[in-house]
């Protein structure tokens, strides 16, 4: 791995259509994380931000360990995520 662990980068399609069953609250123990639409559009509801829409030429950095839940994305939704560390955990919620 070029990064030796300390990074990942991929791109992520999304299952279309979106479906419930993803919108449980949750958040990443990372160092940084960065997501940029590459196609579609994206909804995310973040802990003290509200429900947050972003398109096609969007760029976020999520704040380590922020809480959030998704609540859509359009059908041809495509997302390109920049993680540090590569390994990490995703933790819902109660």
């Amino acid at each position: 791995m070029a990064t030796n662990g300390a990074a990942t980068a991929h791109v992520i399609r999304m299952i279309a259509p979106f479906s419930e069953q993803f919108s449980q609250r949750h958040h990443h123990n990372v160092q940084f994380q960065l997501v940029y639409v590459l196609k579609g559009w994206f909804k995310s509801d973040f802990e003290g931000q509200g429900v947050q829409t972003m398109k096609e030429g969007s760029c976020w950095i999520q704040p380590p360990n922020i809480r959030h839940t998704v609540v859509g994305w359009s059908d041809d939704c495509e997302l390109l995520e920049v993680i540090l560390p590569a390994e990490h955990e995703t933790v819902i919620d109660e």
